[in-house]
């Protein structure tokens, strides 16, 4: 007989303990006991879903917080990008003009963007709901406000699925309670979720995808298959990238057939969820697509963006945004954000040794087993070893996968991050609760612990953004007239507060300090130089990357270096933060060492010197 991984052996009642093998005397205190378990029972049942209830909310009030952090300014450059798109768009008139990527106005290639690698059923759905107006007539900023809210209730959403994925592979309700908690309060979901970009799209569906490929495994159900299918057709109709989830829906199928041995059966399912999603692909972003609705032929357009895209995210292109990149060390280098900023360092400390654990629970299962017995093991596997094995492989095949990619962004790391959850709430209820016992001060010193990233995260949305800071500060300290720099690849300042608060009131100096360090550039900036009063950073997107690599800007790496130890003649005179803050202490935690986009959007840090000599010298 084969075993678990978790050498468990389920539990048989023992048939011959009934309240009639009781003396006469004890039947009425048993049946007095079942009926006070009935009612603790339903008791813990009321409970628990009270509790949920509460993580549910929370999420959502952490999500939803300060949703607005930018005051309309639209100071996210992928959310301006997919407002202006989704404006843009118009609803077809028919279903078929809907479905013909020639002549849909929900196509952005026929609405002049001539570049768009996402997919488009994240802004069809933004301008479906956006009509409402839930944010005021002003569509452009009805826009994006629709757009971050259905951004924070998919994600909020994540969190219910987490509770069912939990608890159909563990069957634990405190496991599955904790799961959900652990992701509602980790840090980079949030943050994701106050921006309209495709990310939570994406990650919902694939998270959506994994549920049912669980229930497919523990139901045996074609009805699973087709909502698998669907659900992935969806996550690819929100972003290509959904393609890495694809290996992960094969071993699940794989691990299928080891477990049910019907090789025809499993052959149709697997056929029906390819179809499943190609159907759901293609009627849900049609633009990906060209000519009939089957069979689906891929756009060459799409094809060609998706080249261009691949081209300039590489260490040879140089291209502005992606210089932070650039001698970062892979695997390490996300990683390393995903522990300290991403989940913070107690959730990432709990998430090192959780995955660590896994890994020696599943080295040790195999470890010296004979290799004809590994079919045997294949075919005991049950939903909580299926389940684990796949949340394990999905972790480590994204980790490695995107973490040696020249773009390990943070967010490309998202769809890990439930799963992550889901391991770290596992080792806390196994390892270390058991060691608490019943000591509250040690639950509490935990729960207390893992809240203090978020709720200090959560500060930056409770105070005016750096850069409106930074536009204040301006229009209070610097005369009309004045003659200011502006950082080429990056948001001018100051911004426009009011009618008597207006940048055309300043002239300004367009800097080029991405540009090859040629003699031209050189001299460009310099007679730049010799023009503003004022340098204005607006963010760390051009200081903070340039300098990591003197040989391609030895220019521009000693000019930075120059300006901050004070040898030119500029002199800082402001210094804008808005650094999250541990609540009660006030104590601030400078986050700039965090991969720059991170920081760049919601709480860039911005510097402003001005000039103390007319005479600049090269």
């Amino acid at each position: 007989m084969t075993k678990s991984l978790d050498n468990k052996q389920p539990r048989v009642k023992n048939p011959r303990f009934s309240a009639k093998s009781l003396p006469a005397g004890k039947v009425g205190l048993f049946t007095a006991s079942l009926q006070n378990m009935a009612k603790s029972t339903e008791f813990s049942q009321s409970l628990n879903k009270f509790l949920f209830l509460g993580i549910l909310l929370f999420a959502f009030t952490l999500r939803v917080y300060g949703i607005n952090w930018d005051q309309n300014q639209h100071l996210h450059p992928d959310e301006r990008f997919l407002t202006m798109t989704t404006e843009k768009m118009l609803w077809p008139k028919t279903l078929a003009e809907y479905l013909s990527p020639s002549i849909s106005k929900l196509n952005p290639y026929n609405i002049d963007a001539g570049f768009f690698v996402y997919g488009t059923l994240p802004t069809t759905s933004v301008k479906y709901f956006s009509a409402y107006k839930l944010f005021g007539n002003y569509q452009y900023n009805n826009i994006t406000l629709t757009g971050r809210l259905i951004s924070a209730i998919l994600d909020t959403t994540v969190v219910i699925l987490i509770c069912l994925i939990t608890t159909a592979i563990f069957n634990n309700k405190a496991l599955s309670l904790l799961s959900s908690f652990v992701y509602s309060i980790s840090v980079l979901p949030i943050q994701l979720s106050h921006f309209f970009a495709v990310d939570t799209f994406l990650n919902f569906f694939l998270i959506l995808s994994f549920y049912f490929l669980i229930r497919l495994t523990s139901k045996n159900r074609w009805v699973n298959v087709i909502l698998l299918g669907l659900s992935f057709g969806a996550a690819l109709a929100c972003k290509i990238s959904a393609l890495y989830f694809f290996p992960i829906i094969c071993l699940g199928f794989l691990l299928f057939y080891l477990k049910t041995k019907r090789l025809v059966r499993v052959c149709g399912y697997f056929l029906l969820a390819v179809f499943s999603i190609i159907i759901s692909f293609r009627i849900l972003d049609p633009h990906t697509f060209t000519g009939n609705l089957f069979p689906p032929k891929v756009s060459p357009q799409f094809v060609q963006n998706i080249k261009e895209l691949q081209s300039i995210a590489s260490d040879n292109s140089f291209y502005p945004p992606a210089i932070q990149w650039l001698k970062t060390t892979p695997l390490l280098f996300p990683l390393k954000n995903i522990v300290i900023w991403g989940l913070g360092l107690p959730l990432g400390i709990l998430f090192i040794v959780s995955i660590a654990s896994e890994i020696y629970r599943l080295k040790s299962f195999y470890k010296l087993k004979p290799v004809e017995n590994i079919r045997n093991i294949l075919n005991g596997l049950t939903t909580n070893d299926f389940g684990r094995t796949l949340i394990l492989i999905w972790i480590l095949f994204l980790l490695v996968s995107q973490g040696f990619q020249f773009t390990p962004s943070m967010r490309y790391f998202l769809p890990i991050y439930p799963f992550m959850a889901i391991f770290v709430a596992k080792f806390s209820v196994e390892k270390i609760f058991p060691v608490f016992k019943n000591h509250i001060l040690l639950f509490t010193t935990y729960f207390l612990l893992l809240l203090i990233w978020p709720l200090s995260f959560l500060s930056i949305y409770t105070r005016s953004h750096s850069r409106i800071s930074a536009s204040e500060w301006i229009y209070q300290n610097i005369p009309a007239g004045t003659v200011l720099s502006c950082d080429l690849w990056d948001d001018c300042l100051p911004l426009p507060l009011d009618q008597t608060k207006k940048p055309q009131q300043y002239q300004t100096v367009t800097m080029q300090p991405f540009a090859v360090d040629s003699q031209q550039k050189i001299s460009d900036f310099v007679n730049g130089l010799k023009q503003i009063d004022y340098l204005v950073l607006s963010s760390n997107r051009a200081w903070d990357s340039i300098p990591k690599l003197p040989e391609k800007y030895p220019f521009m790496a000693k000019f930075y270096d120059d300006l901050f130890s004070g040898k030119l003649e500029f002199e800082k005179v402001a210094e804008i933060t808005s650094y999250p803050t541990i609540p009660v202490l006030n104590i601030s935690i400078p986050d700039q060492p965090s991969e720059e986009a991170f920081t760049v959007y919601d709480h860039p840090k911005i510097l402003i010197f001005k000039k103390v000599s007319k005479s600049f010298e090269e």
